[in-house]
């Protein structure tokens, strides 16, 4: 077996110039921590830490409680806000810190640092937005005349002034806030839904063939952003067509799609995405929250009930989050299905790609998350050697054995990978530099490489 540096050497080799579609938001995300000044500026709510709070939030005082919530949850959390509340916080509230939101920002700065030459398109593009691109001159953003596709440098392709922002407050295991204490390190997001946005891409849909042409692979996401002031008459028109234009996207060439799912609080949003998009794709990611919610929308009962992230990690939940991952995957008859989870990287499949891929996809993924973990960021290769510094988690390495022998399978140190399962230890950071968008790294990075492991076979 290759020296693990020497793997990632292979590994980053085999990413360079790589092309690579990725869509539709991205947002600057602005960063507060959540502390005593913060619980000054908001409203207490009624009943900290209660019930969740339906979308969308309309005050400092339900803000509040949707933080304190998902403290007390100890599970991330994203809720939408209305437009007049978003203003009101950009124009009242003081970020700590501003980066790239938004899975296909995040994911498109993670491609250009690892060499590879994404096309990526979102319908809002300012001079904020532009900032918030490590790497903006090596994106290609498409554009459409008399019917032809074009590509121009993102720094050519701003198209307004409005900025999309999400709030992103963070805490730390053991932070209280109007008398909850925080029960993991993560965060709660309020997430910004501007009325420009609809998973339309105008002209681009009826020609994104073209892109189709000379992509090898598509990263897709953002379809839970919707809101119903979005759409006229529910959300299926909306989907069907964002599903139309992934079927003329795969009509260009031989173009692996993956979407990323995402938490959204609508059940009848959740219900489109879950008809219309999800079947359209070869992978769907997902974290362990967000497999719960595809487990209890497919209204199956492959397990009693779902692993808490409330409770201490416990080996044996491994064997849950499989059978749910077998049982969602069957029911959208995707190819794979893919969990990062906080000890450990799992994935079924039946037609996908070689193990061999799948594998060699989790178990780089687990190095980019180690090091966006650690230093809060990824701008080029040599970043990643910072992820093998974390050793791989031994709580993870022995969740997959006791996986492997449910399955009369092998684990080699830790590293599962038959024909419809693999699944690797995460690396884990115990202090992370942030939390927000480790699982788009996870996903994005796994996913180019798989492509280019099973396109140098």
């Amino acid at each position: 077996m290759q020296d693990a540096h020497a793997q990632l050497e292979a590994d980053i080799a085999a990413l360079e110039e790589r092309p690579v579609f990725v869509a539709y938001n991205a947002n600057v995300d602005a960063v507060v921590r959540v502390d005593e000044e913060l619980e000054s500026f908001l409203e207490r709510p009624s009943d900290p830490g209660s019930e969740p709070l339906s979308s969308p939030l309309t005050s400092k005082r339900e803000l509040a409680a949707a933080i304190a919530h998902t403290m007390a949850a100890g599970r991330g959390d994203e809720i939408a806000m209305t437009d007049e509340f978003a203003t009101t916080l950009e124009s009242e509230l003081v970020p700590d810190s501003q980066q790239m939101g938004g899975q296909a920002g995040i994911m498109t700065n993670l491609l250009t640092a690892l060499g590879t030459e994404p096309i990526t398109y979102t319908y809002l593009v300012s001079e904020r937005q532009l900032s918030m691109f490590e790497h903006p001159e090596e994106v290609q953003y498409p554009t459409v005349k008399d019917g032809r596709v074009s590509y121009a440098p993102l720094t050519e392709a701003v198209n307004t002034d409005r900025t999309k922002i999400n709030w992103v407050f963070e805490f730390t295991e053991g932070d209280e806030f109007f008398g909850v204490t925080a029960l993991e390190d993560t965060r709660f997001i309020a997430a910004s839904r501007p009325p420009e946005f609809d998973l339309s891409a105008g002209e681009l849909d009826e020609a994104i063939d073209q892109v189709g042409e000379v992509v090898d692979g598509a990263l897709l996401a953002g379809y839970h952003n919707l809101t119903p002031d979005h759409v006229e008459e529910g959300y299926e028109e909306t989907h069907r067509h964002a599903r139309d234009v992934i079927h003329r996207l795969r009509s260009g060439g031989d173009v692996d799609v993956h979407v990323e799912y995402a938490v959204t609080h609508d059940d009848e949003l959740r219900d489109s995405m879950y008809e219309w998009i999800l079947p359209e794709a070869n992978v769907v990611g997902a974290d362990a929250h967000e497999l719960t919610m595809l487990h209890d929308d497919a209204a199956i009962d492959a397990v009693e009930e779902p692993p808490s992230e409330a409770t201490p990690f416990e080996p044996e939940e491994i064997l849950d989050h499989y059978r749910m991952l077998e049982a969602v995957r069957e029911e959208l008859g995707v190819d794979c299905l893919q969990l990062h989870a906080m000890e450990y990287h799992l994935a079924v499949m039946e037609s996908y790609h070689s193990p061999e891929a799948l594998r060699r996809g989790l178990e780089f993924s687990a190095v980019n998350a180690a090091t966006k973990a650690a230093l809060g960021h990824i701008s080029d290769p040599e970043d990643l050697e910072t992820g093998l510094e974390y050793e791989p988690s031994s709580k993870g390495r022995e969740a997959i054995e006791l996986l492997a022998e449910h399955l009369g399978e092998t684990a080699e140190d830790g590293v599962l990978e038959t024909p419809t399962v693999a699944a690797c230890p995460n690396r884990v950071v115990d202090d992370p530099a942030g939390t927000v968008g480790i699982g788009d790294i996870v996903s994005s990075s796994s996913f180019v490489l798989e492509l280019a492991v099973a396109s140098d076979r």
